[in-house]
C-alpha cells in the first residue's frame, strides 16, 4: 500500500512548478519541488472555485492536499469581495453625507485600537483619515488618534470667533478654514460669546459663562424687577402682562422664561428690541381685554415697529434673538392670511440658522463645546421649534418643507424648561375675563418640552411624507410607494405608543393646554394623510378597512376640537386649525358613502368643524379660504342627497353657504380649478385635492 501510487488532484499546482512545467504534489504550505529549490510556493488564483468545491462537497473524494489548497483560494475570494463592498460602502455614504464613524458598526465606535485590524477596519481608518482632513485638524499633527473621538473625529464644520467676537460656522469649503482654525486644547470664546445688541450695554465680562442656571429660580424676582424697567413703547404694567400671556400660550417653545427674562434684565445678548416686539404682537393675538379692532390696532403697531428694528438688526451678524423674533413674526403672519411674508420671514430664519451652525448635530461642530449649556440648549430648542414650523407651514401652504432634518439631530436631546415640572394655568389680565371651564383649571406638570420632542418626531416622519407621497419631486413607482406607507404607519405608531397616556386624549377629562392638544392633533392628521391614499373605493362606501380607520382618527379628532373650543374657546393655533381641516376633507368623502348612517356622522362633524373654524377665524383670518372651501365641497353633495339637505346639520351647513355666497362649484374639480386661478404662490402640491379620493389606491 505504501508503494501505491495516489491519483494525483487536478489543478493544485503551484506557479513556480507551473513555470518549469514539472509535476507538482500539491502540498501546502510548500509542495515538494519548491521544498528542494528554496523557492516561494506561490497559489495560482482560483479558475473554477465553485465547480471544484461542490464536486468536493458532493462526493467528498477531495484529497487532503485539494481541501487545504481551497481554503487560502476561497479566503483571497472573500477579501477581494469585502474589499468591493468596502469601496461601494464609501460610495454611498459620501453620496448620503454620512460619517463612518457614527455608524454603530464602525470600528472606531466601538474601540479607538480596533481600526489597525482586519481589512475593514483599515477602510474605515482611511475614512476617518479623509474626514478628519476635510473637517479641519484636530491636533497639531492633523491625526485623529491624538484627541477625543466624541470631540473632534469625523468633524466636518467648525464654530469659531471673528476679530468682533461673533460666532461663526465654516463649512468644508470655506477659504476661512486652516490648520490654526481649531486649537489643539479646547478654548473657551471672548465673553460673552455672541455680542449683545448695539442699543444694550455691555454686561459684565464673563458674566453669562459664569452663570449657573440653577440660580434662575432664586434671582428671578429680581430679574423680574429690573425687566418691568426694559419694557419699549407700552406701559410696564402692559408690558409685564404681554409677555405673562405669550409664555403662557406659546407652543413652539421658541423662548425660555427665565432665560429671556435674565437677559431681558442684563441685556445680554439673547435679548434684543426686535425680539421684543416680535413678542409684544403675537401677545396682542393672546391677551384678554381686547376687542378685534383693538388686537388688530396694537398687533399692527407692534408689527412696524418690530419691522423697524430688525432692519437695524439686518445690519449686523447673524443672533439667536433675531431668528426668535422672525419666526414669531412669520407665525403670526400666516395666522392673519400674509403668506408671502409669513413663508419669506421663516425662510430669513432658516438661513440664519444655517448662518450660525444652528442646523447641525453637536458632535459635528468642531468647537461646539465652547459654548455654553444654556446656548447649546437654546440653539438646540431653536433648531426644531425652525423644523417644526417648516413643517407646518408647508403642509398648510401645500408647499414643498425647505429646511430639512439633519443626520445626527435627535428630538429627545432637547433640554426640559426649569418650569416643566410645574403646574400651568391659564392666564388672564382680568380674572373676570376668565371663562367658568378655566377657573379652576390646572394641568400638571406643564411637560412643553416632553410634548416638543413626541412634536419633533411627528414631524420628522411628515417630512418624509410630504417628500415622497405629496411631492411631484418623488421619485418612487407603485410598488416602493406601498412599502413606505406600510413603513411610515408603522412609524407612526411606534412613536404614538411611546406617548404617555397623560398626554393623550379623554373624554372624561378637560382639553389639556395648548401644546399637548397640537401634538394630538398632528397625530390624527398625520395619520388621515398617510392612510388615505391607500383607501378603495369600495371601502369609502362601507367605512371599512384604511377608510375605517381614517374614520376613527377623523372622529377622535372632532371630539377633541370640540372640547378644546369648550375649554380654551377660540385660542385654536395654526397646526390645530390644519389638522382640523385635514379631518373635515375626510369626512367630505365619507359623504360618498353608501350607509345612510356613515353619511349623516360625516355631516354631523362638518357641521361642528364649520362651526369650530368660523369661531377660530377672528384669531386666524387665514382660515377663511378653507371654511368656504368645506362648505361648497359640502354642498354641492348635500344639494344632490335630499335626505342630507332637509337634516338639520345639512341645513346648517347649507345656510352658512349661502350666507358667504362663494362662487358656485359644481365638482370637486372646479374647486380645485378655482384654487388654482385665485392663489397666488402655491407650491409643488395642493392640500385641497384632499377632497377626492386618490383615483388609483395603492394596496398595503
Amino acid at each position: 500500500m505504501a508503494g501505491e501510487k495516489r491519483k494525483r488532484a487536478y489543478g493544485v499546482s503551484c506557479v513556480s512548478c507551473r513555470e518549469k512545467k514539472i509535476s507538482c504534489d500539491g502540498v501546502r504550505p510548500r509542495c515538494g519541488g519548491c521544498k528542494d529549490t528554496e523557492e516561494e510556493c506561490r497559489v495560482p488564483p482560483p479558475v473554477r472555485p465553485l465547480r471544484r468545491f461542490q464536486a468536493a462537497s458532493t462526493n467528498g473524494s477531495a484529497a487532503p492536499s485539494s481541501q487545504a489548497a481551497g481554503a487560502p483560494l476561497s479566503i483571497l475570494q472573500m477579501n477581494e469581495r469585502m474589499a468591493r463592498m468596502e469601496r461601494r460602502m464609501e460610495q454611498l455614504e459620501d453620496m448620503l453625507g454620512v460619517d463612518a464613524n457614527d455608524l454603530p458598526w464602525s470600528p472606531l465606535s466601538a474601540s479607538p485600537t480596533a481600526a489597525a485590524a482586519g481589512g475593514s477596519a483599515a477602510a474605515a481608518t482611511k475614512r476617518t483619515a479623509q474626514s478628519g482632513s476635510d473637517g479641519g485638524h484636530a491636533g497639531s499633527g492633523g491625526s485623529p488618534a491624538t484627541t477625543s473621538p466624541a470631540a473632534y473625529e469625523g468633524a466636518k464644520y467648525q464654530l469659531t470667533v471673528d476679530g468682533e467676537g461673533n460666532v461663526v460656522y465654516h463649512g468644508l469649503t470655506s477659504w476661512s478654514r486652516g490648520p490654526n482654525v481649531v486649537p489643539d486644547t479646547p478654548v473657551p470664546p471672548p465673553p460673552p460669546p455672541p455680542p449683545p445688541s448695539a442699543s444694550t450695554s455691555q454686561p459684565p465680562a464673563g458674566s453669562f459663562d459664569a452663570y449657573n442656571p440653577d440660580d434662575d429660580a432664586a434671582l428671578a424676582p429680581m430679574f423680574q424687577a429690573i425687566a418691568t424697567s426694559k419694557h419699549i413703547s407700552v406701559a410696564p404694567a402692559l408690558g409685564n402682562a404681554l409677555l405673562d400671556a405669550y409664555f403662557c400660550y406659546q407652543v413652539f417653545n421658541i423662548l425660555e422664561r427665565s432665560t429671556f427674562l435674565r437677559h431681558m434684565a442684563l441685556g445680554g445678548p439673547m435679548f434684543s428690541e426686535f425680539l421684543l416686539m416680535s413678542m409684544y404682537a403675537s401677545a396682542t393675538r393672546m391677551i384678554d381685554g381686547l376687542d378685534a379692532a383693538q388686537r388688530k390696532t396694537q398687533g399692527e403697531l407692534f408689527e412696524r415697529l418690530a419691522k423697524e428694528y430688525l432692519a437695524k438688526e439686518l445690519e449686523g451678524p447673524s443672533k439667536i434673538a433675531t431668528i426668535q423674533g422672525l419666526l414669531l413674526l412669520s407665525g403670526r403672519a400666516c395666522s392673519l392670511g400674509n403668506i408671502s411674508q409669513g413663508w419669506n420671514q421663516a425662510g430669513l430664519a432658516f438661513r440664519m440658522i444655517q448662518d450660525l451652525g444652528i442646523h447641525l448635530a453637536p458632535e459635528k461642530v468642531v468647537g461646539a463645546a465652547n459654548l455654553s449649556r444654556e446656548e447649546q440648549a437654546t440653539r438646540d430648542r431653536l433648531f426644531w421649534a425652525a423644523f417644526i414650523w417648516d413643517k407646518s407651514i408647508s403642509l398648510a401652504l401645500g408647499r414643498e418643507p425647505t429646511f430639512p432634518p439633519r443626520v445626527g439631530r435627535d428630538p429627545s436631546t432637547m433640554v426640559d424648561f426649569d418650569d416643566d415640572e410645574a403646574p400651568w394655568t391659564a392666564y388672564f389680565v382680568d380674572p373676570l375675563n376668565c371663562p367658568p371651564t378655566l377657573v379652576n383649571y390646572v394641568y400638571q406638570p406643564k411637560r412643553r418640552v416632553a410634548a416638543f420632542r413626541y412634536l419633533g418626531q411627528l414631524c420628522l416622519i411628515l417630512h418624509d411624507v410630504i417628500m415622497e407621497l405629496y411631492s411631484t419631486e418623488s421619485r418612487l413607482n407603485a410598488r416602493q410607494r406601498t412599502h413606505f406607507i406600510g413603513k411610515t404607519c408603522r412609524r407612526i405608531e411606534d412613536v404614538w405608543t411611546t406617548v404617555p397616556d397623560t398626554m393623550k386624549f379623554n373624554p372624561a377629562r378637560p382639553s389639556p393646554p395648548p401644546w399637548i392638544f397640537i401634538l394630538q392633533m398632528l397625530y390624527h392628521a398625520t395619520s388621515i394623510l398617510v392612510y388615505r391614499l391607500v383607501v378603495e373605493p369600495a371601502e369609502i362606501a362601507t367605512a371599512e378597512g384604511h377608510a375605517g380607520t381614517c374614520l376613527q382618527h377623523s372622529i377622535t379628532a372632532n371630539q377633541m376640537a370640540v372640547r378644546f373650543i369648550e375649554t380654551f374657546g377660540e385660542r385654536m393655533t395654526y397646526v390645530g386649525m390644519y389638522s382640523s381641516f385635514v379631518a373635515a376633507s375626510f369626512d367630505i368623502v365619507l359623504l360618498e358613502a353608501k350607509r345612510a348612517d356613515i353619511q349623516l356622522g360625516a355631516l354631523e362633524r362638518l357641521d361642528a368643524w364649520l362651526d369650530i373654524m368660523e369661531k377660530c377665524v377672528k384669531k386666524g383670518p387665514s382660515i377663511r379660504r378653507s371654511i368656504d372651501h368645506i362648505s361648497s365641497s359640502v354642498w354641492s353633495v348635500v344639494a344632490k342627497n335630499p335626505i342630507l339637505a332637509l337634516s338639520e346639520p345639512g341645513q346648517r351647513i347649507m345656510a352658512l353657504h349661502f350666507q358667504h355666497a362663494p362662487p358656485v362649484l359644481t365638482s370637486v374639480a372646479d374647486t380645485a380649478m378655482l384654487t388654482n386661478e385665485l392663489e397666488v404662490g402655491l407650491g409643488a402640491f395642493d392640500f385641497f385635492d384632499l377632497f377626492a379620493p386618490m383615483p388609483e389606491p395603492l394596496g398595503l
